[in-house]
């Protein structure tokens, strides 16, 4: 996975560095975004190191927010900063050749990204667009078993972080948009004291886009 997200990592700066004679000969377009996101959870798989059991976590929705800055790079190309945070609690626990019991604690994430974003160029009032970021992640886990086989664990991990996904933009008028996207994430596995836990979730956004013009 790490592969991966070194490969994304160098197209966004490829693309950057690319179209960076063409950004400085424009109109620049510096905006404030807002999003407000449900994120939906495979089940994760873990690993927990004292005992070498393994098996799924089951982690419920949880409602996400984000707020980002972006610059337009040309009429289609625009780069996006964004801080995220998300918590979602632990719903059962199923233990592989053992069966399901009822889990407890939460995993909360911070997220920091840099995401890069196509907008199509369509004749309609509704816009697709399609983006990629790669970033940096930190984790509070809290992980309790109510089957006793298992140890309870509460500790942080920090990691990177990619996702990548599409949307679509209405834009009422010229300074202003509004925009639904969905988004998947991946983490670095995560090492939440004794348990190795997979990470990956599916995002669904609803988000504002408030352009600020800058020479």
């Amino acid at each position: 996975m790490l592969k991966r997200i070194l490969t994304i990592a160098g197209l966004v700066g490829i693309s950057c560095a690319a179209i960076a004679y063409e950004s400085h000969a424009q109109t620049s377009r510096v905006y404030l975004a807002g999003y407000l996101g449900l994120n939906t959870f495979n089940d994760q798989k873990f690993t927990e190191t004292s005992s070498a059991r393994s098996g799924d976590l089951e982690i419920d929705n949880a409602t996400s927010f984000a707020g980002a800055l972006g610059i337009r790079l040309s009429r289609n190309l625009r780069v996006e900063g964004e801080i995220s945070y998300r918590n979602g609690e632990i719903n059962t626990m199923d233990i592989s050749g053992v069966g399901t019991f009822a889990g407890g604690g939460e995993l909360k994430s911070t997220m920091g990204m840099l995401n890069l974003y196509y907008d199509f160029d369509v004749p309609w009032r509704v816009q697709p667009y399609i983006g990629a970021g790669v970033g940096f992640a930190w984790h509070n886990g809290e992980i309790t078993d109510s089957s006793g086989l298992l140890s309870s664990s509460s500790t942080d991990d920090s990691g990177l972080v990619w996702n990548v996904g599409g949307g679509l933009k209405y834009r009422p008028r010229t300074d202003l948009a509004f925009t639904g996207s969905y988004r998947y994430l991946d983490a670095a596995d995560l090492e939440l004291g004794a348990y190795e836990v997979d990470y990956g979730s599916h995002e669904f956004r609803l988000g504002i886009e408030w352009d600020l013009p800058v020479r």
